[in-house]
């Protein structure tokens, strides 16, 4: 039987990886200039912000909607445009499926 201190610490260190993670994956937008960012959320209020702070959409996601932009500050002018929650890009567009044509 595991003993509940050794559980403890397997369970701090999964949160450390964790929190190191959604860390990382929040601070990468606002990182050097031209980064491909995912935009989560509603799709149209996704648009409105990309559009709104200067940006180009790469690929539309079931939850995120992916754009880029080579001005400084993209990430921050889509908060301020609206959007909910800005994730790096690249990394982040493994985590939501292609989205179905459009008929």
């Amino acid at each position: 039987m595991t003993h509940p201190k050794n559980l403890f610490r397997i369970a701090a260190r999964v949160a450390l990886v964790l929190g190191g993670w959604t860390a990382i994956m929040l601070a990468m937008p606002f990182v050097g200039p031209a980064r491909q960012v995912a935009v989560v959320g509603d799709r149209a209020r996704a648009l409105r912000a990309i559009a709104a702070a200067g940006g180009t959409v790469v690929d539309v996601r079931d939850g995120a909607t992916l754009a880029r932009s080579d001005q400084p500050g993209f990430a921050a002018a889509l908060y301020r445009n609206g959007a909910r929650l800005v994730i790096e890009g690249r990394i982040g567009a493994g985590c939501f499926s292609s989205s179905p044509p459009a008929r």
